[in-house]
């Protein structure tokens, strides 16, 4: 392949996303048009053979994120917001691939462009002019799922209907201090949430010890949704003052953070996060407030001790913006109150009413989800166990109230998250027992 088809296919695939990555980072266009010139020139001369798209990704908004973060140490961080709609910038000088295509392909030095340099502008001009000239008039393909995403979900799961309502390809950075943290990819609904997050870790890291280490360490989260903590807030705060102020604030009901690989090139730990929100119960819960990722530092085992890879936590923002198709509905029997509600990601139960049996949250799980199933419309009827992972995933909770006059009345909660995605549509009714809960 000819450096302009690498080109044209990289700039195809990546080029809007790079440029709203380093805005948002950057805060200033100009800058950021210099970032996305390095990213491309590094792309086209001082990129390893790629094993798969997915690492060829990593790879360009990796080096962007070192870009920006290059650009940090110089000058104060000047935050904007992300609009989604932002286009890449116009090119106003077309024709000038000739000029990229003239660099040495492989020089014994390089010449580096200095930020504002003629050169560097020129260059950048080629490459969104030949970036506009590709993607004009093509239409907007489905953005993939990291492989990551499928083995949960299932490869199939990204083509069920209502699926690119709960999956946004996010690329939200923050550069604090020597670590870089990227959210790359996000699933979720009202009450449940799936994150991809990288970890960069410091330059001084000693990368063979990671690499060898007989467990990948475990990345330690605090998940907010609609609190948000900046790195200005932490930035002056030693770890242990960090952990003191901090430590134990999340909006989660039950999360999990698995460590899925590390890449010594780019020094960085991939982690999946999953958390279930102790909001999200009712219909008119917010889908998309603003969710913040407090990451401690991971630590690895030397010698029998626990030893910090970073001496602070790091902390990112972001809004997924999730567009979720849901069902719902509602009965009542014998003073009881029942409502449901379905997206492809998971669905809600949730009992209202009196002489409720008072129960531990771990046995209403047991209790109440033995009962559950759901319906589809062709007559289908599948538990609540059957939809789930192996090992369950769900979750539970409940209040009581107990009156003067002896009686008990409180609400069961109990969320089920799909093992693969479904088709809300496709569902006809929620069963509790005896108990039908028709959705619509």
């Amino acid at each position: 392949m000819t450096a302009e088809e690498i080109f044209e296919k990289t700039y195809t695939a990546y080029g809007p996303a790079l440029y709203r990555f380093c805005l948002v980072q950057l805060g200033s266009p100009a800058d950021a048009e210099d970032a996305l010139q390095e990213v491309f020139c590094k792309r086209l001369y001082r990129a390893p053979d790629f094993a798969s798209p997915e690492q060829e990704r990593r790879w360009l908004f990796q080096v962007a994120a070192n870009q920006c973060r290059d650009e940090h140490r110089r000058r104060r961080r000047w935050e904007v917001p992300l609009d989604e709609s932002l286009p890449a910038p116009a090119a106003e000088y077309l024709g000038l691939w000739e000029q990229v295509a003239a660099l040495p392909a492989e020089p014994e030095r390089r010449r580096r462009f200095r930020p504002w340099s003629v050169g560097k502008k020129v260059l950048l001009a080629a490459v969104l002019a030949v970036g506009i000239l590709v993607t004009a008039g093509t239409a907007l393909e489905v953005m993939a799922w990291d492989p990551a995403f499928l083995e949960r979900f299932g490869t199939s799961s990204q083509e069920v209907p209502g699926a690119e309502g709960v999956f946004r390809d996010v690329n939200a950075a923050a550069v604090c201090g020597d670590v870089t943290l990227t959210v790359r990819q996000a699933i979720g609904d009202k009450k449940n949430l799936y994150v991809l997050l990288d970890y960069q870790l410091p330059e001084d890291t000693d990368l063979e010890a990671v690499a060898a280490a007989e467990h990948l360490p475990p990345l330690r989260i605090g998940t907010l949704r609609g609190r948000t903590i900046s790195w200005e807030d932490i930035r002056d705060m030693g770890l242990e003052e960090q952990r003191k102020t901090y430590s134990g604030r999340s909006s989660t009901s039950s999360q999990s953070t698995h460590t899925l690989g590390f890449d010594t090139e780019s020094r960085t730990l991939t982690c999946m996060l999953s958390a279930n929100f102790q909001e999200g119960w009712g219909l008119t819960a917010p889908l998309n407030p603003s969710i913040t990722l407090l990451v401690w530092p991971p630590e690895l085992e030397v010698d029998g001790e626990d030893v910090p890879l970073a001496d602070h936590a790091a902390v990112v923002t972001f809004r997924p913006s999730f567009d979720v198709e849901t069902v719902a509905g509602k009965a009542a029997e014998d003073g009881i109150t029942y409502t449901a509600e379905m997206s492809p990601l998971s669905f809600q139960v949730r009992i209202k009413g009196e002489d409720l049996p008072d129960m531990s949250d771990q046995a209403i799980s047991r209790e109440v989800e033995s009962s559950l199933s759901l319906r589809l419309r062709d007559g289908t009827v599948i538990s609540a166990e059957d939809l789930q992972l192996s090992g369950g995933s769900s979750s539970a909770s409940a209040s009581f109230t107990h009156h003067d006059d002896g009686r008990l009345s409180g609400r069961i909660m109990l969320n089920v998250v799909f093992s693969e995605l479904m088709d809300p549509t496709e569902a006809e009714a929620v069963l509790v027992g005896d108990v039908e809960i028709s959705l619509s």
